[in-house]
């Protein structure tokens, strides 16, 4: 077993370690430069929307593992779950230079996160092997390319929830209105024979 590999393993009491960073810290970066790294802090209003259509037991256990700078983590927390928090640079939260794309075993009843647009299919392919729900939030045209037709058959979704509102992933940093529309893409432990279509009202 792999330094990652023994991540979540030993996080199963949630008394982490701090691990040595690998990463490059991004905490006191411009929007640009976060941008330019593919990273995008989810509003609060996104994850609880989806957690509202989930309606989870209050004692799950959800893995965040592309956490940034906390923004999912504080809104999964103030819903009264438990989060495991990691993270691949240094942005203030979690553990950090754990590299998801690169781990197989998943200690956690959920995963939920806002993936790297650039490494979603990564992060689809990744989780579809740990054996627990997860869920990403992705683009609203991501299914739209031919070419992820195959990753859409091959772990077919348990949901696709696209949302009804067009969240500002910059809070506030570029002047007009957002343009970005996403969608959250829910997938049971194993692939799903039916996909639903239901689109989330902003809470």
């Amino acid at each position: 077993m792999g330094q990652n590999d023994s991540f979540l393993a030993r996080d199963r009491h949630f008394s982490l370690r701090r691990w040595k960073m690998r990463g490059e810290t991004l905490a006191n970066k411009s929007a640009d430069d976060r941008s330019g790294t593919d990273f995008y802090p989810t509003p609060a209003n996104v994850t609880e929307a989806l957690l509202y259509w989930l309606n989870l037991p209050k004692n799950t256990t959800i893995w965040e593992p592309a956490c940034g700078e906390g923004h999912m983590t504080k809104a999964i927390k103030a819903k009264g779950y438990h989060v495991v928090s990691s993270n691949l640079h240094d942005q203030g939260c979690g553990e950090t230079g754990v590299d998801f794309t690169t781990l197989s075993k998943c200690e956690c009843d959920w995963i939920i996160t806002n993936p790297p647009f650039k490494q979603a299919e990564e992060f689809i392919n990744t989780a579809s092997k740990m054996g627990v729900p997860f869920a990403f939030l992705l683009k609203s045209q991501y299914w739209h390319a031919a070419r992820r037709g195959s990753v859409f058959d091959k772990y077919q979704p348990a949901a696709v929830l696209p949302l009804r509102w067009r969240p500002d992933f910059l809070f506030g940093a570029k002047a007009g209105a957002p343009t970005m529309e996403v969608l959250w893409t829910v997938w049971d432990a194993a692939p799903s024979d039916f996909t639903e279509y239901a689109p989330l009202d902003r809470m």
